[in-house]
């Protein structure tokens, strides 16, 4: 067995026998520079004489150089493909809005191709086939308007594509997996005559593109090359033919380049001594908790060295609260020193706040026709820190004013002082050409810079970020230079952001000292003893998603471009990876499920219960539950509205007016959310749509699907009418609900084509299957989109229920009734099935089943004694088929009907009573996507 030095060592060893000859002519190329900075402690510490110490390069390092490129931003790529789609498109040309919103779905892609050295000009002309075929019709009736400008769409790619790398080529430039491909292709054509070394050493990677693979290939032919893989026996013979996904790309790597025995393959993971932890705890904040409990117990209690300590942040949020909750010295106030390999983002800092509401509210003052400014966007841009610091005063109480909207000439005459109004007068200038922003954002910058309380010591981290900031609005200032009569807000907020989401404040320490603080990609080649990992939930390691791009999964898979499942294989080996060395590692995951992935441990422990761990019976798996009490800051009051007596004559004449299913819901999901929506009749101001929203989606999709249906209304449900009906209408239908629901906006092009493209598909999958149930099982069409309304009586009061039910429709045999909900989001059946009664109005999963139990219930109201069926048709699924309600303990509807009425009563009793007030829900999840949470400080 090899002897479980770690990695960086046996590289150090091996170097070290270089005459120093050799070393000048050695270039030692690894993943990232942390990688460096160990490997030349270990040379430092290893070297018994003077040693010349050989060039170390990052592989983008090295794949710039032998490219000749300059790798640029890829917002410089952005732009550069806005030029030419003006050149390209001429009059017909979108905004600069529009465009960035799907030019990064563009650049990726193009960079995958590249990545892959994919023949570009066969791939994009197959797609468009692809897409020309989805589009055929057997009537050979010609394209309409909408299919023809999908597939120019797709047609033009390639144009975009090409031109793309001509123009940055007449400058020397690249984008970076632009730059790889140049690399390769000079190297696959023999040019090789400017490269500078003759002794290659390429150390630690796993899963190289083809472009890195050619370039390794070709060094080997003409140079001296060795290949270090840091792996261990487990990945190669794990299971036969379903050997390890970690070692997936160690199999192919050494494989392609004949590397019949890799040196140093350990076989630790199956034989040394382990003890691995699994800590389930509730929530972020709960898991940097406990992070900084256990690390205070391994420094202070079990006095390990803090250089043999690493804690990796799967979840890479997690940064900025683990800072707060780390010890920072044991009981005799020595201090323990940390290095943050990662940095400190921009994007957690202040000013990335202050540039989104900014640019925020400036948006909406444009899309007001009298220019007026949203008051509720202006308050939350007041409760950034940054604007306090400038006046000096709290300003988040200064807003009085009753309403959404005022006039800039109102807000300032309101201010208190004149340092308001001069904040106020920056904040509001320049709204009419967009261009100006970056010159009021200078302004701002300088008047902070100046503040003597940003030379405090306790503001440092501020001042950095301050520092970073002046060379965002640098780089923007270039970047929109050119592009000033297209710049508009939005436009100017994407950029911004973006450019702020890759600046990061250095934290970096002393660099060999201290614990190492870091992201997984960080881990590379580096091997400690004790190890805490952060974020070990599936849907974070490894990531999971729908992966966004314009190229089918059937052609990806055709020219070798990278799928999901490639990226878990990678993720895999960076975490075995790190259990190669470490004696004790505590994997440490959110057991609560939440937004930001929670609830399920990642797939990789149950590998490591499932498998390593019967291999391996030295390794000891601990799986524990963790409570940690975590105190919620003071200032957080809960809120509570008793129904007073005005608040009680709201509730009557809401009673009186109707109470709907949705009402209903919110009522279930959040008390508080109820009475700003139903009984305050808060309003929630219009935010521009820079692409079609969820809502605005299913809006047109129930519209087209009501249009298509109505002419069956009272008869039977013709299947060939219906699919003639779809043919001839459905275009037409689709592009007239779009302007009704999201303006005139065009629908021709990037992500609002795709959106147009789904409704599209959604409409033809679920009436296609529709024509092939009607012709085993007619229905008859009852009504769509009925209007449907009861008096519900509770305590002697009379209550109306109200709702629209898109679709009923009956047997013709035995006369049964279906009442049907589409969905445009997903729908399973556990979502229908009741497991008591009394869930229905009590957990918010179920509110689908109370929405068409209510329905069910006003039906029967007009309808006494019919057979009824309430369900849900889900049309994102692929078979869209109808999901019945199942009733729990096998209730008959009759029954069910009664147990329904008992409930509304029940719910309605409790929305009336008036000892009973208003207040915010338990589940702080739902506040995530509440309107109104910035009203509770949620």
């Amino acid at each position: 067995m090899v002897d479980p030095k770690p990695f960086l060592d046996r590289v150090a060893e091996f170097l070290l026998h270089f005459k120093n000859g050799e070393a000048l002519q050695t270039l030692v190329v690894l993943p990232n520079r942390r990688s460096q900075v160990f490997l030349k402690q270990a040379l430092a510490e290893k070297a018994s004489e003077d040693f010349w110490l050989p060039d170390m390069l990052t592989i983008d390092e090295l794949m710039a150089q032998l490219s000749g490129l300059t790798v640029v931003d890829p917002l410089v790529a952005y732009f550069e493909l806005f030029r030419i789609h003006r050149e390209m498109e001429k009059e017909k040309a979108r905004s600069l809005d529009d465009f960035l919103s799907w030019a990064s779905l563009m650049l990726n892609d193009f960079s995958d191709i590249d990545f892959s050295l994919a023949d570009a000009h066969r791939l994009f002309n197959e797609l468009s086939e692809v897409k020309a075929l989805e589009e055929w019709n057997l009537g050979e009736r010609p394209l309409t308007e909408m299919q023809t400008a999908y597939l120019a769409f797709f047609r033009s790619l390639f144009n975009y594509y090409e031109r793309l790398q001509i123009r940055l080529l007449a400058k020397q430039t690249a984008y970076k997996a632009m730059a790889y491909r140049v690399a390769a292709e000079k190297l696959l054509s023999g040019e090789v005559a400017n490269v500078e070394w003759k002794n290659f050493v390429f150390v630690g990677f796993n899963a190289l593109t083809e472009a890195e693979k050619q370039v390794v290939a070709a060094l080997k032919e003409h140079f001296s090359l060795h290949y270090f893989i840091h792996a261990d026996r487990y990945y190669f013979d794990s299971g036969g033919e379903n050997r390890h996904e970690a070692g997936t790309f160690l199999r192919k790597i050494t494989g392609f380049l004949k590397i019949e025995d890799p040196p140093w393959v350990e076989d630790l993971l199956l034989t040394q001594e382990k003890t691995i932890d699994v800590y389930g705890v509730p929530r972020q904040t709960g898991q940097v908790k406990f992070a900084g409990q256990l690390l205070d117990q391994w420094l202070s209690e079990e006095k390990i060295a803090a250089k043999n300590i690493a804690v990796i942040l799967a979840d890479e949020r997690l940064l900025v609260p683990l800072l707060g909750s780390v010890p920072t010295a044991d009981d005799n106030g020595e201090a323990f020193h940390y290095n943050v390999t990662m940095g400190y983002p921009l994007m957690q800092s202040p000013f990335y706040d202050l540039i989104y509401r900014w640019t925020q509210l400036l948006i909406l003052r444009k899309e007001d026709e009298t220019s007026r400014i949203s008051l509720p966007a202006l308050e939350g841009l007041m409760q950034n820190p940054l604007p306090e610091m400038l006046v000096g005063k709290r300003l988040s109480d200064f807003f009085t004013m009753n309403r959404f909207y005022a006039s800039a000439e109102e807000i300032l005459a309101a201010a208190p002082d004149e340092q308001v109004r001069n904040l106020f007068r920056i904040l509001f200038s320049g709204w009419e050409k967009p261009s100006r922003f970056t010159s009021q954002l200078k302004i701002l910058l300088q008047q902070l810079r100046e503040l003597p309380a940003l030379t405090e010591k306790k503001n440092r981290l501020l001042q950095f970020q301050l520092i970073l900031m002046m060379q965002v609005v640098k780089l923007a200032e270039e970047i929109f230079r050119e592009q000033e009569q297209y710049l508009g807000f939005q436009s100017i907020q994407k950029v911004m952001l973006q450019l702020m989401g890759r600046k990061e404040v250095s934290l970096k320490g002393e660099p060999l000292t201290g614990i190492q603080v870091m992201g997984m990609l960080e881990t590379r080649n580096l091997d400690f003893d004790r190890v805490i990992v952060l974020g070990a939930n599936e849907g974070i390691l490894p990531k999971t998603g729908f992966q966004e791009s314009f190229i089918p999964y059937d052609l990806r898979h055709a020219f070798g471009l990278p799928l999901q499942n490639t990226k878990t294989a990678v993720a895999s080996y960076h975490f075995f990876r790190l259990l190669q060395h470490t004696q004790q590692i505590a994997l440490i995951y959110n057991s609560e499920p939440d937004v930001l992935g929670g609830g399920e441990v990642s797939r990789f422990v149950l590998q490591i219960e499932n498998e390593l761990v019967e291999r391996n019976p030295r390794i000891l798996l601990n799986q524990k539950t963790v409570q940690v009490p975590i105190s919620e800051p003071e200032t957080k009051q809960e809120i509570i509205i008793q129904k007073e007596p005005a608040i009680m004559q709201q509730l009557k004449e809401l009673a009186q007016k109707g109470i709907s299913p949705s009402a209903f819901n919110t009522y279930v999901r959040c008390p508080l959310q109820f009475y700003y929506r139903y009984v305050a009749n808060i309003e929630v101001p219009e935010q521009p749509e820079v692409s079609i929203q969820s809502n605005t989606f299913g809006s047109v999709v129930h519209g087209v699907l009501e249009k298509l249906y109505k002419p069956f209304k009272g008869k039977l449900i013709d299947g060939d009418g219906l699919e003639k009906g779809l043919q001839e209408n459905l275009e037409k239908l689709l592009l007239l609900k779009f302007k009704e629901e999201y303006g005139d906006h065009d629908l021709s092009f990037g992500r609002n084509l795709l959106i147009y493209k789904v409704a599209d598909k959604y409409i033809k999958r679920f009436v296609q299957n529709e024509v092939k149930l009607l012709r085993k099982e007619p229905r008859e069409l009852v009504d769509t989109e009925k209007v449907i309304r009861a008096i519900l009586e509770v305590n002697g009061f009379q209550v109306k229920i109200k709702g629209f039910i898109d679709r009923l429709d009956k047997h013709p045999g035995n006369g049964q009734v279906r009442i049907i909900d589409y969905k445009t989001g997903s729908v399973d059946q556990k979502d229908l099935k009741l497991r008591t009664w009394e869930s229905v109005i009590t957990e918010v999963k179920f509110s689908k089943a109370l929405q068409v139990l209510v329905y069910a219930w006003l039906y029967n109201k007009e309808n006494t004694g019919a057979e009824v069926i309430p369900g849900i048709i889900s049309l994102k699924k692929a078979d869209s088929r109808f999901i019945p309600v199942v009733f729990p303990e096998e209730t008959g509807f009759p029954e069910a009907v009664q147990k329904v009425e008992t409930l509304l009563k029940e719910l309605v009793a409790t929305i009336l009573d008036e000892t009973n007030p208003f207040s915010q829900t338990d589940d702080t999840k739902i506040c995530d996507y509440c309107d109104f949470k910035s009203l509770c400080n949620r």
